[in-house]
């Protein structure tokens, strides 16, 4: 069991920080990728791939700002919980991100957390409550 933190660029790692403390602090198994839902799409769709075909038990955090297009690319390529975070940056300060993610279609089922600076915390520890149900 494990979460997998994926970012859209390696940029939005220190907004995660407050995340990957709690999940040390847990002990939480995680990992973390930078895979741009733009810049490298063949990647990220093969690493998906091979999440799914791993059958772990594992929740996704999707790390994006700007146009967020990461959390729902992420989502309907997989089968496991997807809760996007959006990275409050840009000239409208995250708030095209956080409406990317929360007004996904329907059939897109994402999770998201507020805009706000622990945000990343709050995906963290929403992770690690979905992965109790697994226990």
């Amino acid at each position: 069991m494990k979460v997998i933190i994926i970012y859209g660029s390696a940029n939005d790692k220190p907004f995660m920080q407050p995340g990957r403390d709690y999940l040390e602090k847990e002990k939480v198994a995680y990992e973390e990728q930078v895979l741009s839902a733009h810049r490298n799409h063949a990647e990220l769709a093969e690493y998906l791939k091979e999440l799914n075909a791993s059958r772990q038990k594992i929740v996704i955090i999707a790390v994006a700002g700007l146009s967020a297009a990461l959390p729902g690319v992420v989502t309907v390529q997989t089968e496991y919980p997807v809760v996007g975070v959006p990275v409050p940056c840009g000239p409208l300060n995250g708030i095209d991100a956080l409406l990317s993610i929360s007004q996904l279609p329907g059939g897109v089922p994402c999770g998201t957390v507020g805009l706000h600076s622990k945000a990343g915390l709050n995906a963290c520890m929403f992770a690690h409550r979905i992965l109790k149900l697994a226990e």
